[in-house]
């Protein structure tokens, strides 16, 4: 088993929907999951809509680059497109921030929003 942390995040009008149900989705595929409370945070670029968040921490039997293309999957059926990103709307952002206790996106896994819900889940 891996273990894995995954970021969720939306600043769509729908946001509230699109986290919740990319938490029950993401339970279908990890096992053993936690998983922060859902929170707001501002756009890192202070012009965007604001986020909502959640941390969900897991393990997983598939492999990093198997649950990583079935995470950027998800997001495109949840509306995500190049093209809604450059526009500030971001329906559904699933980021891989840990695998198997490595940091993979150190600079996201620094940021405000993260660390909220990783501090949550922590106990910190």
């Amino acid at each position: 088993m891996n273990t894995i942390v995954i970021s969720i995040g939306s600043n769509s009008r729908d946001r509230q929907w699109q986290v919740e149900h990319a938490i029950e989705w993401l339970n279908k595929h990890l096992s053993g999951t936690k998983t922060s409370s859902i929170y707001n945070s501002e756009a890192d670029n202070h012009r965007d809509p604001d986020y909502l968040n959640a941390v969900m921490t897991g393990e997983c039997k598939l492999d990093f680059e198997t649950i990583s293309k079935k995470v950027k999957e998800y997001e495109t059926v949840c509306g995500r497109t190049p093209a809604s990103k450059l526009e500030g709307n971001v329906p559904m952002d699933l980021d891989i921030m840990m695998w198997n206790g490595e940091v993979v996106r150190p600079v996201d896994f620094a940021k405000a929003y993260f660390q909220q819900g990783w501090n949550e889940i922590n106990g910190e």
